[in-house]
């Protein structure tokens, strides 16, 4: 008798739910929905849980990919070379790529302010051990490469500490002379050829810098003293796609075998490149409008509750007078560089640049992309013959900021 009561009582709450669920479906139907329609919204629902299970699963996937680093996407030695970690610090190759090449690990891959004592503690096999983690040194018959691929997360733009090291970044950028040298897979890939705070400074290597993504960036880093065959070679062995796949807004244009003719590498380099530092600056403009609004109170909040370099506090710095959404930033980047890209490497990215250099290039870009849903299954571009495109870098516009209501919203012109 316990089993048909518990049964019955089991059938008359399921009446129950089932009957308000109906009413809730008819209500949001607008009434009249049939037995039928009734059912094909539980089959709708159950397929709209199913799919955002899976979008959860792809992300905790996606982070535990990211949280492992990128050392695994390192390539294997190509025939005839050696490889060796960089703790190896007594053979003959990590010893000169430690004192000619001169590796420091990215500010940005320091977790925290414990992180940064640790290293500073553990002095130089501290450092060693940091780099090793990232990256590794190759040789063969005098010809001498290091890679390194750091994973940079998102920036905490909402502390002191996040808007500081944003800042330094930019600083430190814009202390290179740089110019664009190939762009493989879709990453562009630019030499430093100076660095204006230490231009008395001579080198026997050439070092480059590649990165997939804006703000939560992978970066690639190789320095060598070796043939341009031999670099271009290390860069083609590189692992783009699964770089891309790590991120949780993967670039439109990379590890899609887009192919750009070698003459017009360089060239189109430094257009993206253009492009990333253009961001970067409109970055840097918000962040000072930030630092224009501090609230107080949240500032030692967030102050006392982060944990880190990367960590973001539980308040707004500014007290929502300024607004600022890096998701969106990110998106827009990735759309803006596929459309920059496709004109580079096509009929009418000829005209496109041709009205008014890199500054006004950029502009037209992000306009198109301030009117277009952001859609991060848009195809990618393919390459097509094309006259020669030259762009010119040119000046970045002047932040403008708009007060509405309680907040204050900014934007960056001449982008």
């Amino acid at each position: 008798m316990g089993a048909l009561r518990f049964i019955g009582f089991a059938l008359i709450v399921g009446l129950v739910v089932a009957g308000l669920d109906y009413f809730q479906q008819d209500k949001k139907s607008g009434g009249g929905l049939s037995v039928s329609g009734y059912i094909e919204t539980i089959s709708a629902r159950f397929d709209q849980s199913q799919k955002e299970r899976e979008i959860k699963q792809a992300a905790r996937e996606r982070q535990k990919l990211w949280d492992a680093g990128a050392k695994s996407y390192l390539p294997s030695p190509p025939d005839g070379w050696v490889q060796y970690a960089l703790t190896d610090a007594e053979t003959k190759a990590v010893s000169r790529v430690l004192s000619e090449f001169g590796p420091t690990p990215l500010v940005s891959s320091i977790s925290g302010p414990a992180e940064l004592l640790r290293l500073n503690t553990a002095g130089k096999d501290g450092v060693l051990r940091k780099l090793d983690e990232t990256g590794t040194v190759y040789e063969k018959a005098g010809e001498l490469v290091w890679l390194d691929i750091t994973l940079k997360p998102q920036a905490a733009r909402n502390t002191m500490a996040g808007l500081a090291l944003s800042a330094q970044d930019a600083f430190l950028d814009g202390m290179k002379a740089e110019q664009g040298y190939a762009v493989i897979d879709g990453v562009a890939f630019i030499e430093t050829t100076g660095n204006f705070l230490d231009d008395t400074k001579e080198s026997n290597y050439r070092a480059f810098t590649g990165r997939i993504g804006f703000d939560q960036e992978v970066v690639i880093r190789l320095h060598a003293d070796a043939s341009d065959e031999t670099i271009r070679e290390f860069l083609g062995m590189v692992d783009y796609a699964g770089l891309n796949a790590m991120l949780p807004h993967p670039a439109l244009v990379v590890g899609n075998g887009i192919e750009v003719p070698l003459l017009r590498q360089p060239e189109i380099a430094e257009e993206m490149h253009g492009l990333y530092e253009t961001m970067q600056l409109a970055q840097l403009k918000m962040g000072q409008e930030k630092l224009k609004n501090l609230d107080v109170t949240a500032v030692l909040v967030n102050t006392l509750s982060s944990s880190g370099f990367s960590s973001e506090g539980v308040m707004d710095i500014t007290n929502g007078e300024v607004f600022e959404n890096q998701e969106l930033s990110q998106l827009s980047y990735i759309r803006t560089q596929n459309l920059l890209l496709a004109s580079a490497l096509s009929e009418a990215g000829t005209e496109v640049a041709s009205t008014g250099g890199i500054g006004g290039f950029l502009k037209g870009l992000m306009s198109k992309v301030s009117h277009t849903n952001v859609d991060v299954d848009e195809s990618t571009p393919q390459a097509a013959p094309s006259r020669e495109v030259k762009v010119r870098k040119g000046s970045s516009g002047k932040s403008t900021c708009a007060t509405l209501g309680s907040s204050k919203r900014c934007s960056v012109g001449g982008n």
